[in-house]
């Protein structure tokens, strides 16, 4: 079969400016899919031609067809310009901005609560226990949705704003056995290698904490899921 390179895509890349890095991470695929549609290598989904249209403002069809220049999805059709992504950007899709993050918050809170008291309602006289498997859905898209659009640092960044100073008691080899791990943060809290102490020895210590990424559980004190030291 005739790999047909998908020259709308390349272009519509161009037009915004992006490398296929930077367009894979805005859309939340691989560098290597951009490359393969741009190369023919693969065609583009639906899928992923429907979203490539919500984030840049390009008509989705079109860019399965991979004609040679991209189309604008606006009422008045017309070859897609570094304007109409500039327009799309003011659009409730296109914003990028925190309020526009907090008004689809509001909206995804609603949606989620539906899904999981569905879940929780059974169908008929017995109950089929979805819920559990609806969480490890919901947990494991979190999981792929922070991969793929390369949030890990901006969400790390949020968490270690919720940095507390937390008392700790533990037994010293517990705390040994943290001390190889972060040597500088447990010295900064004060552990002292001290030979005269047994390994049952409980020390109480005053800790910089910050909650761990946790998807589907607590993320916030006074009971975060997973608690890791704070970084300097």
């Amino acid at each position: 079969m005739t790999k047909q390179p998908n020259e709308a895509i390349r272009a519509l890349r161009k037009i915004i400016g992006q490398t296929q890095a930077e367009f894979a991470e805005m859309i939340g695929a691989s560098k290597d899919a951009v490359v393969s549609w741009e190369i023919g290598r693969n065609r583009l989904s639906v899928t992923w031609a429907r979203r490539i249209a919500l984030v840049t403002g390009a008509d989705g069809r079109t860019l399965r067809l991979g004609v040679s220049v991209p189309v604008s999805n606006a009422k008045d059709a017309h070859l897609y310009t570094a304007a109409d992504f500039e327009q799309h950007q003011k659009t409730e899709w296109g914003r990028s901005d925190e309020a526009s993050a907090r008004q689809h918050l509001e909206q995804c809170r609603e949606t989620l609560e539906l899904l999981l008291l569905a879940a929780a309602q059974p169908p008929g006289d017995q109950p089929r226990h979805r819920l559990p498997g609806l969480m490890d859905s919901f947990m494991h898209w979190c999981d792929r949705a922070r991969e793929d659009f390369k949030l890990g640092p901006q969400i790390d960044a949020q968490l270690a704003r919720r940095r507390r100073r937390v008392g700790m008691t533990q037994e010293y080899r517990d705390w040994q056995a943290m001390a190889r791990g972060n040597p500088a943060e447990l010295k900064a809290v004060g552990f002292q290698e001290d030979p005269t102490k047994t390994d049952r020895e409980e020390i109480r210590l005053a800790l910089e904490m910050v909650p761990g990424w946790a998807p589907g559980r607590s993320m916030k004190w006074p009971k975060p899921a997973v608690m890791k030291l704070a970084g300097p």
